[in-house]
């Protein structure tokens, strides 16, 4: 009896042993994944909010070292969106503006895509591309701030550098591909200005004690953005917490959205069947829930295109 006692005993310290060894060697890998994947979305980040042309050259030697260390093909895969975007820009230049855009009706969204400069495909290439029009951009009108006779008047809840903040119909409205949807069922007044109205807090100017980002500590992929954090934002997570207040949850997780035709995807993928070689099926499992919580976690201009609350009462796309 002894010995059997002390054979269970021997046997659950070896358990306990290699238990604590694998978490080690998880946090481990997850720290490297994080940093290497931080990378790529600083660059994005740098795209969307400095317009500086030097960052497309730092995108592309960031996917040539992470190809040659992952045996992957995502620098292959940027310079085909790169060519796309410069075959695009090439034919008509900037793109004049939409004058028949709508914006008549309060609480509608805003969706933006498609190539509008070099460092759009930085941006494309990182987002999920299930529409159309390549959406990545969001807002939702207040029509109580709209002014026909003033265009540039802030009236846009959406992201800017700092955080939160507010876009004009003239910036709307020299997007290439834009789409404007609007909500199925009947929405408040009252309800929907309040809601506008705690936006109005995060969105103003003066506000400044936030950062853009889909992830905290500006690209820990560990640590994605919740949509109910205050200090974090991102454009279509503004839209989604002003819909949110009004008891409408935008984020619905549609089967129609190709996770996999994103950067972040690719990356992780690489990155994991690299780690995992010789078992792909870990491999595999380790990608599907990785993806699995970053869906339930951040919402895409793609979530808010196929949302059912949601339908689509313009759109044109130039590219």
């Amino acid at each position: 009896m002894k010995k059997v006692l002390l054979f269970i005993a021997l046997t659950l310290a070896l358990i306990s042993c290699r238990t604590n060894v694998f978490d080690e060697n998880e946090t481990a890998e997850e720290e490297t994944l994080n940093a290497e994947v931080s990378k790529m979305f600083e660059l994005y980040s740098r795209a969307f909010q400095e317009g500086d042309e030097k960052v497309e050259e730092e995108f592309e030697n960031l996917l040539q070292e992470y190809d040659g260390k992952y045996n992957s093909d995502l620098y292959e895969n940027f310079i085909m969106e790169k060519n796309a975007a410069i075959d695009r820009l090439s034919g008509e230049g900037s793109y004049s503006p939409i004058s028949s855009l709508p914006f008549n009706k309060d609480g509608a969204v805003y969706l933006s895509g498609g190539y509008d400069g070099i460092l759009s495909a930085i941006i494309t290439y990182v987002s999920p591309k299930s529409t159309r029009g390549k959406y990545y951009h969001a807002a939702t009108l207040d029509l109580d701030k709209f002014d026909p006779t003033n265009l540039d008047s802030p009236c846009l809840h959406s992201a800017v550098i700092k955080g939160a903040g507010f876009e004009t119909p003239n910036q709307w409205m020299r997007k290439p591909n834009v789409a404007v949807l609007y909500s199925r069922s009947y929405i408040d007044k009252n309800k929907l200005d309040l809601s506008q109205k705690k936006m109005d807090y995060y969105c103003d100017a003066r506000n400044t004690n936030m950062r853009y980002g889909f992830f905290n500590n500006f690209a820990n992929i560990f640590s994605a953005t919740t949509k109910e954090d205050n200090y974090w934002w991102y454009c279509t997570k503004v839209v989604w917490r002003i819909y949110n207040e009004l008891g409408i949850n935008l984020d619905t997780n549609s089967s129609v959205i190709d996770w996999s035709s994103s950067g972040l995807y690719n990356f992780v993928k690489s990155y994991y069947k690299t780690i995992y070689f010789y078992n792909q099926d870990i491999a595999a499992a380790k990608l599907e829930s990785y993806i699995s919580t970053i869906k339930k976690t951040l919402i895409v201009a793609d979530e808010l295109y196929y949302s059912p609350f949601l339908y689509k009462g313009f759109e044109i796309i130039r590219n």
